[in-house]
């Protein structure tokens, strides 16, 4: 990959990028620092000869840096990839995970990732140490809010524990907690075949304790709070806004409409986003430019 070229000529990278297998190794290697040949070749089910010949193409234009630990052929984006460039394959990355054959092969990097930290860790390392890599086993606690807590915030919670699977434990919470959860919240959630046992409105109060979870992230979920002054949450989380129109009014709104239809089209939102939350690599979810990705999955939609 000739960078001037490249500038000058940004066509260059879609041609590059138009091939299907070049494309997905890309956007595996794009999520996860570093993968060995032999993991790219069981993920796309390819034959070794195939991934390998796009494996040589992307190394011979420079879109791939390689290091090699005992036998292994260990790959990892290019150091030297502009930003503009990762940004784009970013990006795909993002909207491949909303497919399910995306989303499946994404979560099945990662945990080979997982399962061979030590190997591929040290291999990344010398390829383009993290600014902050964070261990395996790191569980990443979200809180999420809304005036109420009565719904919005219930629903994510609860959906981001299920596709979270141990690498994120949600909790909610709201700035004046309703006496209770909305009827048609645990109808909705019921619909998402999601637990209701514990699910309870809290005032936010609950986690500025000493005691309290130490939260990574704090989203709000409605307007009313975008710009008002929340708690100094311990910790200085990241914070960011994800919208979502309040099902209690757009059902007060719409008398005739199925009530519960609001509360699950506020929850197939929320998913969307709960899921690319889900998609952040460890290593990445420290580095302050996970602000801006997640502040931009609350502009998307389904």
């Amino acid at each position: 990959m000739n960078l001037h070229d490249l500038h000058q000529n940004p066509e260059l990278l879609f041609s590059a990028l138009s091939d299907e297998t070049r494309l997905r190794i890309l956007m595996l290697l794009e999520s996860e620092p570093c993968l060995c040949v032999c993991h790219v070749q069981m993920l796309l089910n390819k034959p070794q000869s195939t991934v390998s010949r796009h494996i040589g193409v992307l190394m011979d234009d420079n879109w791939l840096a390689l290091t090699r630990k005992g036998t292994s052929n260990l790959y990892a984006l290019s150091p030297n990839m502009p930003m503009w460039v990762r940004e784009i394959l970013r990006l795909s990355r993002m909207s491949w995970s909303l497919s399910v054959n995306g989303y499946q092969l994404l979560q099945q990097a990662h945990e080979i990732y997982l399962s061979n930290h030590d190997l591929l860790s040290d291999a990344s390392a010398q390829i383009e140490a993290p600014s902050a890599e964070t261990q395996p086993d790191k569980v990443f606690h979200v809180l999420f809010l809304c005036v109420a807590n009565s719904a919005r915030s219930i629903l994510a919670e609860a959906l981001l524990n299920r596709w979270g699977q141990g690498r994120f434990k949600a909790y909610s919470a709201g700035q004046s907690a309703a006496a209770s959860v909305h009827p048609m919240t645990f109808e909705a959630l019921r619909r998402f075949d999601l637990p209701t046992a514990h699910i309870h409105a809290k005032h936010w109060s609950v986690f500025l304790t000493p005691d309290a979870p130490k939260m990574d992230l704090v989203i709000t979920v409605c307007d009313t709070l975008l710009n008002e002054a929340c708690p100094a949450w311990p910790g200085r989380p990241i914070t960011a806004h994800w919208g979502v129109s309040d099902p209690v009014r757009q059902m007060a709104a719409h008398p005739d409409q199925d009530p519960v239809s609001v509360f699950i089209e506020a929850g197939r939102t929320l998913e969307t986003r709960v899921r690319l939350l889900t998609q952040l690599s460890d290593y990445a979810i420290e580095k302050i430019r996970i602000r801006d990705e997640i502040s931009a999955m609350g502009l998307m939609s389904e």
